[in-house]
């Protein structure tokens, strides 16, 4: 297979941050922007995890991030959560610079929110799950509506409404993964962030969380990794190809699976894997 790092100079982004900034305005549609992300960069071990990339999110909408094991997929949503630190290059959200977040870290992680492929329950009631991040006097108050609202975004409420005082450890893995979702929910973040978030569940359960994610990302914007590609297919939105640490190529999602442009998407799509050697830092 050719070689994906020689191919750098071609790799976009969401909005097709280039040089060639006089296109922009016929891609961006009008929204602001909530999150941009300029050549980032991450090493671990000597190894370049990103390479120099770039990305916009906009106000709302789904974007699915693909790409063969070891891209930097999830390396990228660390970055921008901020669980990963040790980054080169900027990112800011709302307009805010990630590293200089006010009130700091544990702040910055309530404003974008990050779901991995496992669900973390604590054991304790499927209520007080939804409300573990809620701090001080708002968690004195009746929350009793803002619970049954995570929970119906989550598309859960109707299979836990009359059992919220139960452990949330004795819920299905689905349910458990759709708790998260109203968990994070509740603390009302700006951007979601899902690590392959159907991976290991039922096509039930899968169904409910796409389900989910589509009427979420009508008012925020949703990034989902996925190795899923009808998944990609059924959440729609746009969809970036990434291989060792770079933006290869992005486009709607429906056109990017039928029509990619890449040589090494079109042979990423036919052989699942890439084995492609790293490119050095400059």
């Amino acid at each position: 297979m050719n070689t994906i790092h020689n191919s750098a100079q071609a790799a976009t982004s969401i909005t097709s941050l280039s040089e060639k900034t006089d296109s922009q305005s016929e891609l961006l549609p009008a929204q602001n922007i909530r999150v941009q992300v300029n050549k980032l960069s991450l090493k671990r071990s000597g190894r370049l995890i990103l390479n120099k990339l770039n990305l916009r999110l906009l106000d709302c909408g789904i974007t699915s991030i693909i790409g063969p094991s070891g891209a930097g997929k999830t390396s990228l949503l660390r970055c921008v959560n901020g669980l990963d630190k040790d980054w080169k290059g900027d990112i800011t959200i709302d307009g805010i610079a990630s590293k200089r977040w006010p009130k700091g870290e544990d702040a910055l992680r309530q404003h974008i929110g990050l779901i991995g492929q496992k669900p973390t329950v604590f054991p304790c009631s499927i209520a007080n799950n939804v409300m573990f991040g809620i701090r001080g006097k708002l968690r004195k108050k009746d929350n009793s509506e803002l619970i049954e609202h995570c929970l119906k975004q989550a598309a859960l409420w109707d299979e836990v409404c009359d059992r919220l005082d139960h452990n949330a450890q004795t819920l299905s893995l689905g349910q458990q993964q759709r708790l998260c979702i109203a968990r994070a929910l509740a603390v009302k973040p700006a951007v979601l962030l899902l690590d392959e978030p159907t991976a290991s569940l039922d096509p039930r359960s899968k169904n409910k969380i796409e389900a989910s994610l589509q009427s979420l990302s009508k008012t925020m914007p949703i990034v989902v990794v996925t190795h899923d590609l009808e998944q990609v297919r059924r959440l729609g939105g746009h969809t970036l190809f990434m291989c060792d640490g770079i933006l290869i190529e992005q486009a709607n999602s429906a056109t990017l699976l039928d029509t990619p442009q890449r040589v090494e998407t079109r042979e990423f799509f036919q052989w699942s894997s890439c084995d492609c050697p790293p490119e050095e830092n400059e």
